[in-house]
């Protein structure tokens, strides 16, 4: 029995020791040197006594009684010696303690960095065309991804209704079909506080003080980082060069929106007006107006996405300034030398560009990407907005529920990376979002968009912006349409009612 007890605890220590110094840790960490002394002191302890227990199971085999003499002998020693040395006994045991508590607490091992495989799908509400630099960029991964192919879902509709496409994926009890979403600008406070999308980790993303801030700004809240910026927008102003009579860049909103706009065009036969304006009511006509309302100095609507409202915040208030703003609006709208006034309530960005582009008109306010589409049709140049524009773009955010966090994020990374941002801008026309961008730009009007980038502001930042914007822009629509430039007060309630919550 002893000799069985003997070569047990030899086996046992010789293995312990064993699996401890194969699993020493390379990093130099306190877990990891506790854990290499612990190592060290066993092995030691496994050579002595294997050398020990051979001599011992030759001397209990050759006499037997010896071996319960010795047994004897040692059980007096050791209460002895418990008898005496009882605070030496209390040392070891903390000491033991404390080694033990030092592999317990010994670093865990890094998290697995890999991208998950698999299928990633991406929705968006941007149009299917095969030369969209945005699905060429997709493409790109995919080729170089081959485990982590992306799939795009097709959103159709007007804005409203690809909001609702989104969140109905996105919330608790939704689909889940995607795993990043493409959002437009305004969607970032609903997708952010109603928890849709998960914070990035900026720990695996290198170079993002090269963004410009203020669009970069929109995908940071309260120090966390919730997107990255696939593209910016701003509103441009389109002018004419190829008329006898120069047409210079209008350096105030009166100038292609007012009356000097109309004296303009009223000198110049060979368009029907001055102006190529989208006022449909849609999303543009919410743009429309807060321009109109900064360019007259109006402080209803913030730069950073505040709205003014009543001491007991029943009700938006307006100023001086925005009351100008909108009255002059609905007066150009009516006048046939402002704008093209036959189409002008119906007029979409993509009607304002056809109409500029037959030469109908001396300018134009509308998106770069407006740009190509002008190309070879009317001879044009482009300028900043004398006044601030509406700042717009779409965001990058990943699902939060997704299974493939990491794969996300590298895909959002690639997306928005300093190469994808100046192949974006330089044969999409797109707005990037890079600094590098418009640092390397070779189109003549990249440093007028900076320009009209550095001046624009924010629409309201309310995670109900959606319905905000609707109630707003049926106001406005029905204050043009009576001609009074006015929004009524329980349009105004209405707004501060759904601010508020």
């Amino acid at each position: 029995m002893l000799i069985a007890i003997m070569l047990l605890v030899g086996v046992a220590v010789t293995m312990v020791s064993t699996i401890l110094v194969t699993e020493v840790d390379e990093s130099w960490t306190a877990g990891s040197v506790t854990r290499g002394v612990l190592s060290a002191v066993l092995v030691l302890f496994s050579g002595v006594y294997v050398n020990l227990m051979l001599a011992g199971i030759v001397k209990v085999w050759r006499d037997p009684g010896s071996a319960n003499r010795s047994l004897d002998k040692t059980i007096r020693d050791v209460r002895g010696w418990l008898g005496e040395k009882t605070k030496w006994l209390g040392i070891a045991l903390t000491m033991a303690l404390i080694v033990a508590a030092g592999v317990a607490l010994r670093p865990s091992p890094p998290p697995d960095t890999g991208l998950e495989e698999g299928k990633l799908v991406v929705m968006t509400a941007f149009d299917e065309s095969a030369n969209d630099p945005r699905l060429m960029l997709i493409k790109l991964w995919n080729q170089l991804h081959p485990a982590n192919q992306v799939e795009v879902v097709f959103v159709s509709g007007e804005p409203d209704q690809q909001n609702v496409r989104m969140v109905n994926d996105a919330k608790p009890d939704g689909a889940h079909e995607a795993d990043v979403y493409v959002l437009d600008l305004v969607w970032m406070a609903q997708f952010r506080e109603e928890r849709y999308i998960r914070e990035l980790d900026r720990s695996t993303l290198a170079g993002l003080d090269d963004f410009v801030p203020k669009v970069f700004g929109t995908c940071v809240h309260e120090g966390k980082l919730w997107c990255l910026p696939l593209n910016t927008d701003v509103g441009l102003l389109y002018y004419r060069t190829d008329l006898p009579l120069a047409v210079k860049p209008p350096t105030k909103w009166e100038q292609y929106f007012g009356a000097d706009a109309a004296a303009a065009a009223a000198g110049t036969p060979q368009v029907d007006a001055a102006n190529a304006a989208p006022l449909a009511n849609e999303e543009i006509l919410t743009v429309m107006a807060l321009e109109a309302m900064w360019a007259a100095g109006g402080k209803a609507f913030g730069e950073n996405g505040d709205v003014a409202q009543n001491e007991d915040k029943t009700s938006v208030q307006l100023g001086a300034g925005d009351e100008i703003g909108l009255r002059e609006l609905a007066a150009a709208a009516h006048d046939d030398r402002v704008v093209v006034t036959a189409e002008a309530r119906s007029t979409t960005d993509d009607v304002a560009v056809r109409t500029f582009a037959d030469g109908r008109t001396l300018y134009m306010r509308n998106w770069p990407v407006a740009r190509d589409g002008l190309r070879d049709r009317v001879g044009f140049g482009v300028a900043a907005l004398p006044t601030a524009g509406v700042l717009g773009g779409q965001n990058l955010a990943i699902r939060a529920g997704t299974g493939k966090p990491r794969a996300a994020q590298a895909l959002v990374d690639f997306l928005t990376s300093a190469a994808s941002q100046l192949i974006l801008s330089e044969v999409g026309g797109f707005a990037p979002t890079r600094q590098s961008a418009y640092d390397n730009a070779k189109r003549r009007d990249m440093q007028e968009l900076r320009s009209a980038l550095s001046s624009a502001r924010l629409r309201p930042v309310t995670r109900h912006y959606v319905e905000f914007s609707q109630v707003f822009r049926d106001g406005v629509a029905e204050a043009i349409n009576d001609r009074s430039g006015r929004l009524k007060p329980e349009t105004l309630q209405r707004l501060a009612k759904i601010l508020n919550q």
